[in-house]
């Protein structure tokens, strides 16, 4: 198995606004969470050890953006890909979970984050969805009374298409 290593990434996405956010972390081929600053990605390389390799790229470091208003919403977090993700609150039925959404790239992720107790967060349960259907998304989510009920969620997104809206 190969160690993980904090790698530098110049053209993270938030590094473009933030250049201390130009660092990621490399599993083996995957580079994962580019837009950590030093430290953060010190962190994540300790925590993501303790994550199975097939599920790394569920995995998400939580940051810290000052600058962003959010209403009470949050911890920001930053996924594999380097999209940023707001946790939005608890989730009402699921013990541990929380909703949560990305910014439109050109879809939102949406679905179901938990903290773990050794670092970090993960993907519970994820979709990529169009704007238009954000909303619709985002209740299926809270609808969900259980894990299992969460993955049959994402599997209903799994076939949308996206669309552009103007």
């Amino acid at each position: 198995m190969a160690r993980i290593e904090v790698i530098r990434a110049p053209d993270a996405p938030l590094g473009g606004g933030d250049p201390t956010r130009r660092h990621a972390v490399r599993d083996g081929a995957r580079v994962l969470m580019p837009g950590l600053t030093a430290p953060e990605a010190e962190a994540a390389a300790a925590w993501l050890e303790g994550i199975p390799e097939p599920d790394r790229a569920l995995a998400l470091a939580e940051v810290a953006l000052p600058v962003l208003l959010t209403d009470g919403a949050g911890p920001h977090l930053l996924d594999a890909d380097g999209s940023l993700v707001l946790v939005l609150g608890p989730h009402p039925r699921i013990e541990g979970a929380h909703v949560a959404m990305g910014a439109p790239s050109p879809r939102h992720a949406v679905g179901a984050v938990r903290r773990r107790p050794a670092g970090g967060w993960i993907w519970l349960a994820r979709a990529e969805v169009p704007d238009a259907g954000r909303i619709a998304a985002l209740d299926g989510v809270d609808a969900a009374p259980d894990r299992a009920a969460l993955a049959a969620w994402a599997g209903e997104w799994a076939g949308v298409i996206p669309t552009l809206e103007a």
